[in-house]
Formats: structure tokens, sequence, C-alpha cells
């Protein structure tokens, strides 16, 4: 696997705060911005790596010497990033990264986008989706299509500037590059061939939505990047690095208690919290998954927990309503809300919810810190339908799930302690 680092433009709208640097060189943590992408790249076993380089291109060369490889835009005031890509096509021998130098993101952004093979475009869909973004329209987990010029009703999120690419897309990629720098395009963006590699190879939606990165524009960006981003992407690597190594012990015994408890729990017979109305909301339980009681000042929840990349799922006779309940588990130490998304599956067709999780200070578990409980309602149709539950995005990879639906319930029956 290699990588292309897009570096060679002037940065312009930084010029106020950059004092002539570009932009792959401005200082985020104590070292220069593309330090953290090539960090980032050695970790996820990426090889080789190519930087465009342009303005500025002594100090670039300067700062990272023989670690990586260079391609020099000559023309960087005249083209634009669809040429420095162009000038890179007999570089790219294999599946590559393509990075803009301007973009700070957590790795695990691109473990993920690496994870499952193939073209991949992360994306983020919590932002804000104004002129300036590039947005990603998505249909049933592939990008269809992106651009800056594109509606926002039809856009599920913002292009980070991330992509990766199998031989199949590489191909696409170079042959489209290539035909618009021939008709005269060298002015335009690396997007716009990315456009038409969406029609010719299916290209995987990474939704990142919850994990720290910001593309590094104008002033404000550097600010926030310097700010909060950088602190959070540290901290969290420190949890990863460090934290592990001094409670892995822990963290194995409280599972192992997890599980001796999810044993037990069998023989504890499961009711329901009945409200004020005549209708109970009642569980259905996943197939193969671990269950578990989380204590409450209210009693005892009966939940289900799992991964990301494995959700849960149960069959429902419909028409009925249903209310998927998620708590994000996050890392121990965690004091602050964290957003995350959800994907609920109906019979295999997938919507998105973006949550926020709260750490719920009322109720714990030994390995992690639960957050408050989020729900998504809908309804399904007349006939029998598969609902998956599933962690699409966030900074944890752990999740409880309950797939619930309405039962009416007899007067006499008992109230319960579960809610």
């Amino acid at each position: 696997m290699q990588a292309v680092i897009l570096a060679a433009g002037s940065g312009s709208r930084l010029q106020r705060v950059s004092n002539g640097l570009p932009k792959c060189l401005l200082p985020i943590g104590g070292r220069p911005l593309i330090e953290h992408q090539l960090e980032a790249l050695s970790d996820a076993g990426v090889g080789n790596v190519l930087v465009v380089v342009g303005h500025q291109a002594d100090e670039v060369r300067k700062t990272l010497g023989n670690r990586v490889e260079y391609v020099e835009n000559t023309r960087y005031d005249a083209t634009n990033s669809l040429y420095s890509l162009w000038l890179a096509r007999e570089w790219v021998k294999e599946p590559f990264v393509l990075l803009n130098c301007d973009l700070l993101f957590h790795p695990d952004i691109l473990h993920r986008l690496l994870s499952h093979g193939g073209n991949a475009l992360a994306f983020d869909s919590t932002s804000t989706l104004g002129k300036e973004q590039t947005k990603v329209a998505v249909q049933e987990g592939r990008v269809v299509d992106v651009g800056k010029d594109l509606a926002p009703e039809l856009a599920r999120g913002e292009n980070l500037g991330i992509l990766c690419f199998d031989d199949k897309g590489v191909h696409a990629l170079f042959s489209r590059a290539h035909a618009l720098i021939e008709n005269g395009a060298e002015k335009s963006w690396v997007i716009e061939a990315v456009r038409s590699v969406c029609s010719a190879v299916n290209m995987r939606a990474l939704n990142v939505a919850g994990l720290p990165w910001v593309e590094v524009d104008f002033p404000n960006d550097l600010e926030r990047a310097q700010r909060e981003v950088w602190p959070a992407i540290s901290k969290s690597r420190w949890k990863r690095t460090i934290h592990w190594r001094t409670t892995r012990y822990l963290f194995l015994a409280a599972l192992i208690a997890v599980l001796v408890f999810a044993g037990l729990e069998e023989a504890i017979e499961f009711g329901f919290y009945t409200g004020t109305e005549d209708v109970a909301w009642t569980s259905e339980s996943p197939k193969d998954a671990e269950s578990l009681y989380l204590k409450l000042p209210r009693g005892r929840q009966r939940w289900w927990i799992t991964t990301r990349g494995k959700p849960l799922s149960a069959n429902l006779s419909g028409p009925t309503p249903v209310v998927v309940e998620v708590r994000l588990l996050m890392p121990p130490g965690t004091v602050e809300a964290e957003s995350y998304v959800v994907q609920v599956s109906v019979d295999g067709k997938p919507f998105w919810s973006s949550l926020k999780a709260t750490p719920d200070e009322d109720t714990s578990m030994h390995d992690a810190v639960v957050g408050d409980r989020d729900r998504v309602k809908f309804e399904i149709p007349d006939g029998n339908h598969l609902i998956e539950v599933d962690l699409l995005a966030g900074t944890s990879d752990r999740f409880l799930g309950r797939i619930r639906y309405p039962e009416p319930v007899s007067k006499e029956d008992p109230e319960e302690n579960e809610q």
C-alpha cells in the first residue's frame, strides 16, 4: 500500500498566520501538520509515501528529508490539486491512500478506511454542509456523487479529503485525471476526477462522525486544530497506548465477570417496565448476543452488548412501532460527551442516526464509562422483518443495545424494575 500527499498549494487563505510556511508545515502539537499524517500512515502499515510539493518545496524537503519521495509541481501557482495528482501517475504502482496535506485526523479514521480494502472515502455526517464543504451523496453505503456544488439536501455529509483506491480504482482515477488534464482542466480539483470514479467503481462511504478531524483552510481552522482537535486526538491515543498497558489485567478480569454474570442471568425472569398506558415496551432477544444487567437507582435494565461490525439483530412482526435503544461504552476516564452514529437496518435497508453520548453517573461498568440512553424510533409494516443495529462511527467500538416493541398487557401483570 502506497500513499500520495498533495502538498503543492500556497495556502493563500492562511497567509495571515502562516508566516509564509506551506500548509503542511504549520505547527500543531509541537510538530508540522504533515508529521501527524506520516505517523498515522506508518501506524496503519502504509509503505512508500510520495509528497507532491510546490510552494516552498525546499522547506518541505528539508523538514521531511529522505523519509518520503517527492514530485514537484513547478506550476503550482497556475494549476490545482488535480494537476498535482496527475504528476504522481508514474509513481503509483499499487493500491494507495490519497491525502490532502491540510487534514489533521484521528488515526482510527485511516485504520477504518483501510480495514475492508477496496475503494473508500471518509466523510462526516455531522458536518454543517456549507458552501465551502465538499459534500458527499451516499446510497446503500456507496458514494454516488461528491462535490462542492452538490445540493445539501442530497448530501449525507462532508468529504474529509482522505481516500483509498484498489487496483481498479487506481486505473479509473488516473484515466479520468489524464482525460481532464488533456481537456485543459489543469485548475480543477482532485474531487472532479473522484466524482467520475464513483460511477466506474464501487466506492464505499465511511462515516467517521464522532472522531476528531479538521481541514485547515482558514486561520480559525488552525486555531481549532491546535486548541481542540489535536488535544482530543492526543488524549485518545494516550489512552489507547498507555492506559491499556496498565489496566489490561483488570479489563480481562472485568470481562470474565461480565460473561459469568451473563450466564447466570438466564435463570432470572425478564419483565418489562409498565407506564401509565396499557401498553408495555418489551425487548426482543437479539440473535447470538451476550446480555447483561445494568444497575440503576430505579432498578435494573437488561441490555445486550456487542462491538462495531457485529450488529444486534432480531426478527419482528409488523405492523408495529419499534424503538431501538443504545448506550455507547466509552473508554475509562471519559468525562465529556462524545458524538457517535448508529446504523439501523430494516430488511437490509439502512438509515443512520447521529447521537451524543453523555456519561451516565448513575450506572457504570468495570471497563467502560456508560453513556446515557439514546433512542431511535420508527415503524415497520405488515409482515416479518429483520432489524439490525450497529455502531457506524464514533470514538468507541462497543455499545449496549435493545430492540423493543409494544405489547398489550393485562391490568394484573406485575410491574417490574426494568426500564
